[in-house]
C-alpha cells in the first residue's frame, strides 16, 4: 500500500475497504436488533482504522517531510464532529424527552462522555463502579468504539510524531522501519495486556483503550506491508471468503461481549486481514467482487453514520413500545431509518462541512468555542437539574418524620423530590467518591458532621446500606458538634467474612478494622443484618467483626436492615404515574416478621444499642416507596438523602443516647 510508484497509485482506493466496512456495520446492527448479541464489528473497524491512519500519517510524512501533528488532530476532528455531534445532540435531546426519569443521570453524563471521546472510560468505570452496575444499556453506550478510535488516532500521531524525530538522530533509518519497530512492540504489549486484563476483569478490559491497540498495530502493520504480499488467484479467492464467512460468523460462535478482547479477538482481526491481503486478485465470484460491488461501496461511505444512528434508534424503540425484542419488520424498519438519516448526516452536514476551507487555526478555534459552548449548555442543565433534586423536609413533606405526628396527614403536593430527579438525590459519598469500588481494597475515610468544632467522633462504615444513613449522620454531626468519618465499600458488609465469600470485601474489611482500632472513635454505626429474605440468621463474620472491636473497646451502634424493591422505586413510579399503591410490596415478601438481630441469643458487650426503623417503611402489611410525600430509594435498595435526612427527629435522640453510653463504656 505505501511502495513507491504505480502500483501505490493503482492501489491507493482500495474498494473493499468500504464493503467491508458496510459488512461490519450491518452485521452490529443486525446482531444488536435481532439477537441482542456483539458480531465482533467493531473490531473490524478497528484494523481498518490502523490500516487508514498508518496510510495518511505516513503519506503526510512524505509530502511534507514530517509530522505535523496538530494540524492532522484538527482536521480529523473537522472530519469527525460534524456526524458524531450532531448525531449525540439529537440523541441527548430525544433521550430527555421519551426515556425513563431513571436514565437522566446516564445521559447527562455519557452525553458528555460522548461529545469528547472518553465513553469508553465512561464505560470501564461503570464496569466496576457498584451503582453503575444499576445502569441500563444507554443510548450512548456505542460511542465507545468512537471514544477508542479517536484516542488511538492521538497515540498513532504520537508515534509517527516520536519516529519522525528518531530518524533525524538516527542517521540511515527509514521511517517505515522505525515505525514498524515502535507498532510491533506496542502491539505484543498491548495483545498480551489485553489477554491479561480479559482473564482478570473482562468488563474493563472490553473498554480499555490499551487492551484494544494491539488491533489497530496489525492494520498499521498491514499499511507497509500488504504490497509486498503476492498471492496465487486461488489461495486469495480462499483467504477473501474465509474472511468474510469468518466475520459473518464470529457473533454466532462466540459471546464476543463476555469473552472479548483477549485472544478471541483474533478471530474477527484475522478476518479481516484475510480481506484485505486478498484484495481483488481472487478473480471472479471471488469476495472482492461482493464488497467491491456498489451497493456495499456506497452503503460503507456512510457506514461511520449509520453505525451511530443505529444504536439509539434501538433504544428509542425499546423505551417506546415497552418491549425486549424487535420483530423482523420493526427491525427493517430501523435499519432502513438509520441507513436515510446517516445519508442525510454524511451528505447533508458531513460533507459540506468539510468543504468549506479554513486555517487550522482558526478551525481549532471555532471546534474549541463549539466544545466549550456545549459543554456549558449540558453542565448548566445538570446543575439545575441537581439543585432541583437537593430538597429539604417540610410540614407537607416531613418524610420519615411521618411516624412522630398523631395523625397521618392529607397530602396534597406532589412528593419530594420531583419523580424526574429523584435518582439524583442520594449521599454526597458518591460524588465525593467516598465509596470504594471493586479495585480498591484500602480503608479510605472521609469527613463529615462538624469537621472542627467537635466534641465527639462517630465513624459510619460498611456497605452501601449502611452509607445511605450518610446524609443522616451528616446533618445530626452538624447540629451537635460530632465529627462524621465514614468507611464504606461496594458491594460490602461490615464483616470479617464477606457472605458471598468476595475476597477483596475481606481485605478491606480488615483494614477498616485496623483503621477503626487506630482512630478509636466514640461510636461507630452500622447495618446490623442482611435485608434478603435467605438471610434469616446474622452471618458469623458480622458478629466476629463486632467482636475484634469490643477487644478494642469500641462501642457500636446497630441498625435493623432496610427493606428492598424488585425494581427501581423511581422506574415503578414513573411508569405508573406516580401511583403508589402500583408499587408498594407486601412486606412478608421482604423483610422478615423479626430482625436477625433480635434473634440472636446475646449480643457482644460492646453493642450500646439497636434500631429498627421498619415501622417507618412498612404498616405490618405493607411497605411503601414513599413515605410522608417524600421518595424514599433512588433506585431499589438505597435510600434518597432526602429520606435519609427525614429521619433526624425520629433518630436524633436515639442516637445521642447510645453516644452517651459509648462514651461511658469507653471510660469503664
Amino acid at each position: 500500500m505505501l511502495q513507491q510508484g504505480k502500483q501505490q497509485e493503482k492501489r491507493r482506493f482500495r474498494l473493499e475497504i468500504e464493503g467491508l466496512r458496510a459488512l461490519a456495520a450491518l452485521l452490529v446492527a443486525i446482531y444488536h436488533i435481532w439477537f441482542n448479541r456483539v458480531s465482533g464489528g467493531v473490531d473490524v473497524f478497528f484494523v481498518v482504522s490502523g490500516f487508514l491512519i498508518t496510510t495518511s500519517l505516513y503519506s503526510m510524512y512524505r509530502r511534507e517531510g514530517r509530522i505535523r501533528g496538530f494540524t492532522y488532530i484538527v482536521k480529523l476532528l473537522k472530519r469527525l464532529i460534524p456526524t458524531a455531534w450532531t448525531i449525540a445532540l439529537i440523541t441527548f435531546f430525544i433521550s430527555l424527552a421519551i426515556l425513563p426519569t431513571l436514565y437522566k443521570e446516564q445521559i447527562f453524563t455519557e452525553s458528555i462522555a460522548s461529545l469528547f471521546y472518553f465513553e469508553n472510560w465512561r464505560l470501564a468505570w461503570d464496569a466496576v463502579d457498584y451503582l453503575g452496575r444499576n445502569n441500563e444499556a444507554s443510548p450512548f453506550q456505542h460511542f465507545w468504539a468512537l471514544s477508542i478510535q479517536f484516542q488511538f488516532y492521538l497515540i498513532w500521531t504520537v508515534l509517527f510524531t516520536v519516529a519522525a524525530l528518531s530518524v533525524r538522530v538516527l542517521k540511515g533509518r527509514s521511517l517505515p522501519n522505525v515505525v514498524m519497530t515502535f507498532i510491533g512492540l506496542i502491539s505484543i504489549l498491548s495483545f498480551i495486556y489485553s489477554i491479561y486484563l480479559t482473564n482478570v476483569n473482562q468488563p474493563v478490559a472490553y473498554y480499555h483503550t490499551f487492551t484494544r491497540v494491539w488491533e489497530f498495530g496489525i492494520g498499521g502493520l498491514l499499511a507497509f506491508t500488504l504490497h509486498r504480499i503476492q498471492l496465487s488467484k486461488r489461495l486469495s479467492w480462499i483467504l477473501g471468503w474465509l474472511g468474510v464467512v469468518g466475520l459473518i460468523s464470529v457473533g454466532v460462535v462466540l459471546k464476543v461481549s463476555t469473552v472479548f478482547p483477549g485472544y478471541l479477538a483474533l478471530w474477527p482481526v484475522l478476518a479481516a486481514v484475510f480481506v484485505l491481503i486478498a484484495g481483488d486478485q481472487g478473480g471472479r465470484w471471488s469476495a472482492y467482487t461482493l464488497l467491491s460491488s456498489k451497493p456495499l461501496v456506497h452503503f460503507g461511505k456512510v457506514s461511520y453514520a449509520f453505525y451511530l444512528w443505529h444504536w439509539p434508534l434501538l433504544i428509542f424503540y425499546y423505551a417506546w413500545t415497552k418491549t425486549a425484542s424487535v420483530s423482523v419488520l420493526h427491525g427493517l424498519f430501523i435499519i432502513v431509518l438509520a441507513y436515510v438519516l446517516a445519508f442525510i448526516t454524511i451528505y447533508g452536514i458531513e460533507t459540506p462541512l468539510r468543504r468549506v476551507q479554513l486555517k487550522t487555526s482558526i478551525t481549532a478555534i471555532i471546534l474549541t468555542l463549539w466544545a466549550v459552548a456545549l459543554v456549558s449548555g449540558i453542565k448548566w442543565y445538570e446543575v439545575e437539574t441537581y439543585e432541583r433534586a437537593v430538597q429539604g423536609i417540610s410540614e407537607n413533606h416531613p418524610g420519615a418524620g411521618v411516624a412522630l405526628l398523631k395523625e397521618s396527614p392529607t397530602f396534597t403536593e406532589d412528593p419530594t423530590p420531583p419523580l424526574d430527579i429523584a435518582v439524583l438525590d442520594r449521599s454526597d459519598i458518591y460524588d465525593d467518591r467516598c465509596i470504594n469500588m471493586d479495585a480498591d481494597v484500602e480503608a479510605h475515610p472521609c469527613e463529615y458532621g462538624d469537621t472542627e468544632n467537635y466534641n465527639a467522633v462517630i465513624a459510619v462504615a460498611g456497605g452501601s446500606h449502611s452509607a445511605h444513613w450518610q446524609p443522616l449522620f451528616d446533618e445530626i454531626g452538624k447540629r451537635n458538634n460530632i465529627k462524621i468519618i465514614t468507611y464504606f465499600k461496594g458491594r460490602c458488609r461490615f464483616s470479617t467474612t464477606d457472605v458471598e465469600g468476595w475476597e477483596p470485601c475481606e481485605i478491606w474489611m480488615d483494614d477498616v478494622l485496623d483503621a477503626l482500632e487506630k482512630d478509636d472513635p466514640d461510636m461507630v454505626f452500622t447495618v446490623g443484618d442482611i435485608s434478603e429474605m435467605q438471610y434469616t440468621e446474622v452471618p458469623d463474620g458480622f458478629i466476629e467483626a463486632w467482636e475484634r472491636l469490643g477487644r478494642a473497646n469500641i462501642p457500636i451502634l446497630l441498625i435493623r436492615d432496610t427493606p428492598r424493591y424488585e425494581e427501581s422505586v423511581i422506574d415503578c413510579l414513573d411508569a405508573n404515574d406516580g401511583d403508589i399503591e402500583a408499587c408498594k410490596v407486601k412486606q412478608a415478601d421482604v423483610l422478615l416478621a423479626e430482625s436477625a438481630i433480635d434473634q440472636l441469643p446475646a449480643l457482644p458487650s460492646n453493642i450500646v444499642d439497636t434500631i429498627d426503623v421498619t415501622d417507618v417503611f412498612c404498616d405490618g402489611e405493607y411497605c411503601y416507596p414513599v413515605i410522608g410525600n417524600v421518595i424514599a430509594y433512588f433506585d431499589r435498595k438505597h435510600l434518597s438523602a432526602t429520606f435519609s435526612r427525614s429521619f433526624v427527629p425520629v433518630l436524633e435522640d436515639n442516637i445521642l443516647e447510645a453516644l452517651e453510653k459509648a462514651k461511658q463504656m469507653k471510660e469503664e
